[in-house]
């Protein structure tokens, strides 16, 4: 199994125990997923950085369920968005022209982005959420 399907692999496992969690449960959980640029694993002092403070994040990852290992789906920030938004490969949503390293990150004027067509994950979490009611 190759790290990318693995990636793929676990966050859908991941949304599985969310979505019997919530099953089970009789109000939903409530998912909160960070996702920030230039963060690495040690640059909080919950995960061990002896001097950085932050404080909300710390205390978030304390009082919740933290994941501690990761894959992305992309080293740049849009198609490995749009990685963690569909729970796919960004080639598979078109974030990445085949063969072209420019035009792999959207710009604030771009008009682009993913296909209209393409499921996201919060998609799929709202349509569960009315089905229930």
């Amino acid at each position: 199994v190759n790290r990318m399907n693995l990636s793929t692999m676990t966050f859908l496992f991941v949304l599985l125990l969310a979505l019997v969690a919530e099953s089970l449960a009789d109000r939903p959980p409530n998912i909160v997923i960070l996702f920030a640029d230039d963060v690495g694993y040690g640059d909080l002092a919950t995960y061990g950085h002896p001097t950085q403070e932050w404080n909300a994040l710390d205390d978030l990852a304390n009082e919740g369920l933290r994941f501690t290992q990761w894959y992305s789906g992309e080293s740049l920030c849009t198609p490995s968005r749009a990685a963690l938004l569909t729970g796919r490969l960004p080639v598979r949503s078109g974030m990445i022209p085949s063969g072209q390293s420019e035009g792999r990150v959207l710009a604030p004027l771009d008009t682009n982005g993913l296909p209209k067509e393409e499921v996201t994950l919060a998609e799929l979490l709202k349509t569960k959420r009315s089905e229930e009611r």
